[in-house]
């Protein structure tokens, strides 16, 4: 049995309450390895609100959180976690969705991005927020260790859009988290590729926004990609430490 919670927390609001706010009991701890990935979710989800002016949280409700995402952890019973950007009319335009399979993966893991992936979205378009969970059903076992009240989770219209995976959240957790964004396609921009490399890579130029140097790379292009100068590509873009990168390619 399946089930989702939101936490009731738009921008400047508060969780509704349900009269309880239960405390953990005394003596009670989580694995360190479930504390680890419950900051490591704070973590990210910081950076993004942080590029977004959106307040996730103060000091304590950040605490609060990592609490509840530890124990759920603890209890086997946390499937996935989503952050979700909201419009104006609520509709969702920007969905980042870890999950956690638990085991750690032996391959060598890449990170292109050595961060975050930001998608490039108009901040005035981003109204609100609100975070997702995805349970398995067994929080009758530990919800009176929960700090946050959490609520039934209102079903929001996903704006059409393209999906890429979060190599980053892959890389800094050895696999034992797995993410990926959903992004609006609107916000989607036309390149032109300027430069090619290897064959694997190449850089190209959003004329409309006067920026060069995006570095696209066929891992995030369909099977069988090839770069060639003068190609007309469109893209979402995601701002990096390395810079403004390219993700969800395709031919315009």
């Amino acid at each position: 049995m399946k089930f989702s919670s939101i936490l009731n927390h738009f921008c400047g609001g508060q969780p509704q309450s349900n009269g309880q706010r239960p405390n953990s009991e005394p003596g009670t701890h989580t694995p360190v390895a479930a504390e680890m990935s419950a900051k490591k979710v704070t973590s990210q989800f910081g950076t993004i609100g942080r590029s977004y002016n959106l307040p996730l949280w103060s000091k304590e409700e950040k605490q609060n959180y990592e609490h509840d995402f530890a124990v759920m952890l603890a209890h086997g019973d946390l499937e996935s976690i989503r952050l979700e950007l909201l419009a104006q009319d609520n509709s969702v335009l920007f969905e980042f969705k870890i999950q956690f399979p638990g085991q750690r993966v032996a391959k060598k893991l890449f990170d292109y991005s050595s961060g975050v992936e930001l998608p490039v979205i108009d901040r005035q378009a981003v109204a609100k927020h609100r975070i997702v969970l995805q349970q398995h059903g067994k929080i009758d076992n530990y919800h009176h260790l929960l700090k946050v009240n959490w609520g039934p989770a209102e079903t929001l219209h996903k704006r059409p859009g393209d999906a890429f995976p979060s190599e980053h959240a892959r890389k800094i957790t050895g696999g034992r988290q797995e993410a990926g964004f959903h992004v609006s396609s609107e916000v989607r921009e036309r390149l032109t590729v300027t430069q090619t490399g290897n064959g694997a890579f190449a850089f190209a130029e959003a004329a409309a926004r006067g920026w060069r140097g995006i570095f696209l790379h066929r891992r995030f292009a369909p099977q069988g990609f090839q770069f060639r100068i003068g190609q007309q590509v469109t893209a979402l873009l995601v701002q990096t430490p390395r810079g403004i990168q390219a993700r969800a390619i395709r031919n315009n």
